[in-house]
């Protein structure tokens, strides 16, 4: 046949091994391959049955996802789907590795499923905003009901197949030689009589229409609608199952899933995946090998950050040595750790015995000489360039020689920091945002001296901590503090033409921000990097009132125990009518209705983020959206702000933006870079590589 497919018969069992390393990836070629040798091997006489395997680890990791939105050669998944479940003869499918997306899709069109123990499934595309389109939504609810299904199709996480939930897809799991197994498997079908078994006619899962009601409904409650259309209709296919013919049941399917590829959500969810593994191909990684990081050391402060990174970190098997200036930081840090893990074991969410081994790996001692030991240590005293200078050269006498020292730092100001020590070219600046949201942004901040192994090793190590970090050049408020920062200003000029702060939040909350530019500004503090480089006035009068923030439990909003987002505060509104009054600095009237609104804020935003490219504080559009999206709260399925502009439309932006700079006020200056990719028909997407 053809490299991607070895065919062989043994014993009347017709062997289809697929061989496209590493994953069995279904591409044009591959499926070619199989419907090809699926009509060889119904057409011999001498063959009773199929076995369809995958010749490597894996039996298939899915369809090809370059595919996705462009014209598709024959067959498509869907019609090799469809010509494996039609096959006349028995088609057992062999699974083995990671079965995921247009794999299992293959495997459910089968007519039996053998598979190693060790065997996982999932079905990951509702992440990148798109559907089974080969029959999943229909095949899956007929095997497994609609409760599993949905988990499967919706949930995107791996699944043992020797789960119970999953059971009822599998006939037979084995230990040992997948392929013999597979083969034996066939010829008992051979030698039993067993008939091709079309997923089609199964009526196991959908036999309870009230159970599988039941199951639909649980999973109609728990999917938040904003920017959840794959899942939404994910959801009405699995409904549908039940009660339309199958083939119509897979019109449907296609329908949606076409509707779903074609759609600027989908368009910004492969985006946003492409841009989290562009994030990653930093150059320092082609240049040096990141060093191992057996052992952490915090230097932590009155804050959170750093309790937040030990945790990270003994949850990903890092060992951590905690060490403070101030005694009660230290204690207060040992207490956020073992109170956070003891919320982890009330929820269900670690074992008991879990907590106790990542406490057993937790060292918290006084003195700095504790982290001769470490292999990284993070400064995370947040108390400014000067102390950190400080420590830094405290440490330089104490760390042992290649150990890595990361300053946490939002103002990025590394360099005095570096050159306080004798290997400058061992430190590296970090921002975690502590934005009271559950993200997993961090920026790596590279300073002059910076070396490349230490710049891989931080890396490396964040990513093996759960974070996802963004590579970014020393800058005051690096990239996510200066994009939100914008969008702060913009929100507070439109203050300025009648608009109210809380109704801003709301509009920006409603469009798919976790908080509003208001309510980050307090999580921020009112006198963060960014938002004085973004020159955002209001705020910095708040701040000289005493209103600091949410850490000082008044800033925008108020702060208690009942309101722990924070409510809105008519004093506010009043300081903010005040200023107003006594500096009523010109802004051009764009309008405050809700699209007014999202759109200066993202125009401020792609504005700022078009800056920062300019100056190489960040390095490609697509990083600065990850940025975003990880560590501030911008809604995932827009893309990000350079993918929202992109798809709002540069002219239009570049206009907006043009209007708001009448009034000569420097913040609102086009950056060049709109109109370089208007002249050429290009977006910032251009720009990634």
């Amino acid at each position: 046949m053809t490299q991607l497919l070895d065919y062989a018969v043994e014993g009347g069992v017709a062997v289809l091994s697929m061989n496209h390393p590493p994953t069995n990836a279904l591409t044009a070629e591959l499926r070619a391959a199989v419907y090809e040798a699926l009509q060889t091997a119904l057409a011999d006489k001498m063959v009773g049955a199929i076995a369809l395997l995958g010749s490597g680890a894996e039996f298939s990791a899915g369809r090809d996802y370059s595919e996705l939105g462009k014209p598709i050669a024959h067959p498509n998944l869907a019609e090799l789907c469809a010509a494996v479940e039609a096959a006349g003869k028995p088609v057992v499918a062999g699974l083995s590795g990671a079965v995921m997306g247009g794999g299992l899709e293959l495997a459910w069109a089968g007519h039996y499923r053998v598979a190693l123990s060790s065997t996982q499934v999932a079905m990951p595309e509702v992440a990148l905003g798109v559907m089974p389109g080969a029959g999943g939504t229909q095949r899956a609810p007929r095997l497994l009901g609609a409760d599993t299904a949905l988990n499967i199709l919706l949930s995107g996480v791996m699944i043992p197949i020797t789960s119970a939930e999953v059971a009822g897809m599998v006939d037979e799991v084995v230990e040992g030689d997948l392929r013999e197994a597979t083969v034996l498997f066939a010829l008992n079908c051979i030698a039993k009589y067993k008939p091709a078994r079309p997923t089609a006619d199964a009526t196991g899962g959908i036999a309870d229409f009230q159970a599988f009601q039941a199951g639909v409904s649980k999973w109609e409650k728990r999917i938040d609608p904003r920017g959840q259309d794959a899942a939404l209709a994910i959801l009405e296919c699995v409904k549908a199952a039940p009660l339309l013919p199958f083939e119509v049941g897979l019109e449907f399917e296609r329908e949606r899933f076409e509707e779903l590829v074609n759609s600027d959500q989908s368009r910004a969810l492969r985006h946003v995946a492409l841009a989290e593994r562009r994030a990653t191909r930093l150059p320092e990684m082609h240049q040096a090998e990141p060093r191992p990081v057996k052992t952490l050391g915090v230097v932590v402060g009155a804050d959170r950050v750093g309790a937040d990174l030990a945790l990270a970190a003994l949850q990903h098997g890092v060992s951590v040595v905690l060490t403070a200036q101030v005694p009660a930081a230290l204690e207060l840090a040992q207490r956020r750790i073992e109170a956070a893990l003891q919320r982890m074991v009330t929820s269900g969410r670690i074992e008991d015995v879990a907590s106790r081994e990542m406490l057993a790996r937790l060292r918290a001692e006084a003195d700095l000489v504790a982290l001769s030991r470490a292999d990284l240590v993070i400064e995370a005293i947040g108390q400014g360039r000067e102390i950190s200078r400080q420590i830094a050269a405290q440490l330089d006498g104490i760390v042992k020689d290649g150990a890595v020292m990361a300053v946490h730092d939002d103002a990025a100001q590394i360099g005095p920091v570096a050159q306080a020590t004798g290997s400058p070219q061992d430190v590296v600046g970090l921002y975690v945002p502590n934005l009271h949201l559950r993200t997993s942004g961090a920026e790596v901040a590279v300073g002059k001296s910076t070396g490349p192994e230490a710049v891989a090793t931080l890396f490396a190590t964040l990513s093996a901590m759960g974070f996802l970090p963004v590579r970014a050049k020393t800058y005051n408020g690096l990239i996510g503090q200066n994009v939100m920062g914008a969008c702060i200003r913009a929100a507070e000029d439109l203050l300025r033409i009648g608009a109210d702060p809380y109704e801003i939040d709301r509009v920006m909350h409603s469009w798919g921000f976790s908080l509003g530019p208001f309510q980050i500004a307090d999580a921020l503090g009112l006198n963060a990097p960014g938002l004085r480089t973004a020159q955002a006035g209001i705020s910095t009068v708040l701040y000289r009132m005493g209103r600091e923030g949410r850490g000082a439990q008044r800033g925008w909003y108020q702060y208690s125990q009942e309101h722990p987002f924070g409510a809105a505060d008519a004093d506010t509104l009043r300081i903010v009518r005040a200023v107003i009054d006594e500096d009523p600095k010109p802004v051009s009237d764009v309008g405050v209705r809700d699209v007014d609104i999202e759109k200066t804020c993202l125009a401020a935003m792609a504005n700022a983020g078009a800056r920062l490219l300019r100056m190489g504080v960040a390095s490609k559009p697509s990083d600065i959206d990850v940025t975003m999206i990880h560590g501030f709260g911008f809604p995932r399925w827009l893309g990000g702000p350079m993918q929202a502009a992109d798809d709002h439309g540069l002219i239009d932006l570049r206009n907006h933006v043009r209007k708001l700079a009448e009034q000569g006020d420097a913040f609102w200056k086009p950056e060049p870079l709109f109109d370089t990719l208007i002249k050429n028909g290009r977006g910032f997407g251009a720009l990634n590589g």
